[in-house]
């Protein structure tokens, strides 16, 4: 059996919609003509009639509804195809939140990227902890955010952005004093986010694994200020790799090569099940633009000697 065409497809949907061959070819800007000669071909193609005479106009035959259905379906999706593939524009104000690790790397690149992408744009930033961020996006508070390792809360959607490289932070001091065990690092004073953020997970998940058990922790609801804690020589901490290279005071901070490995985290572009899609998909690129120009997601991990 020959396949049908969409254009095909089209004619026989409207013409089943609006019951007239005529009011279908005016709705497709296509003459009563081409209209009639696509159906024909169509039906061609089936087994049995779609249409049959009613009054002046005509009715779907059983087959014929049973087609409308299974129709829709694919003009639906090419709809929904079409749509993702265009450019979209976005103007006016968007509530974007940015989990604060990726934020110190990122933020910098990800406005110019929007300035340059949707000129009309007029982004309000919110810079705070993924699980904060996340019930933010839940509560309506946000419309998107970038998120490392959601929770995942009820209609929320995710986009996958990337994995970001973790790694152990130490003063300078500690260089080459610590190893970065769990047994070693558990004598230490940890310094995290309070749970259920990403950060307090996959630090307490770390020392998990090695069936180890911190003797002090320090929780600091700032990332940024928990990073002037480690600095200061107070403590060890986990960051996102690229957020350790960033830090302002060159040489204060180290990375230690933990054994075993920090699991990396997953990054990525949030938002609510009800939104706009082809809108987040050309956020989502002009973000990934921003990343891959300064190798966010390609970050090596240095070893403190």
């Amino acid at each position: 059996m020959s396949r049908w065409s969409i254009p095909e497809l089209e004619a026989f949907f409207w013409t089943a919609e609006l019951g007239s061959v005529q009011k279908a070819a005016d709705r497709l800007h296509v003459t009563q003509p081409t209209l009639s000669l696509r159906l024909k071909q169509l039906e061609t193609k089936l087994p049995s009639p779609l249409f049959e005479r009613h009054g002046r106009g005509l009715k779907l035959t059983r087959d014929g509804h049973t087609f409308l259905s299974h129709v829709k379906i694919v003009l639906d999706a090419c709809g929904e195809l079409e749509k993702s593939s265009q450019a979209t524009d976005i103007a006016g104000s968007l509530r974007i939140g940015l989990a604060e690790g990726f934020a110190v790397a990122c933020m910098a690149g990800v406005l110019s990227s929007l300035e340059s992408d949707f000129p009309l744009l007029r982004p309000e930033w919110t810079v705070a902890t993924s699980s904060g961020l996340e019930q933010a996006l839940a509560d309506s508070e946000l419309d998107v955010a970038i998120l490392v390792d959601p929770i995942g809360l009820r209609d929320i959607r995710l986009s996958a952005l990337g994995v970001q490289k973790n790694s152990w932070a130490a003063a300078a001091k500690f260089r080459g004093k610590i190893k970065g065990t769990p047994a070693e690092l558990a004598q230490q004073t940890i310094i995290t986010t309070p749970p259920p953020t990403a950060m307090y997970r996959a630090t307490i998940g770390w020392f998990a694994e090695a069936k180890v058990t911190p003797d002090r922790i320090c929780l600091c609801s700032s990332l940024n200020a928990a990073m002037q804690l480690v600095a200061s020589g107070l403590g060890f901490g986990v960051f996102p790799t690229k957020m350790i290279e960033a830090y302002p005071a060159a040489g204060a901070i180290s990375m230690l090569s933990s054994i075993p490995q920090l699991v990396d985290g997953r990054v990525f572009v949030a938002d609510r099940a009800t939104a706009d899609q082809s809108r987040t998909n050309a956020l989502l690129k002009s973000i990934e633009k921003a990343t891959d120009k300064i190798g966010y997601f390609r970050s090596q991990e240095r070893g403190l000697k």
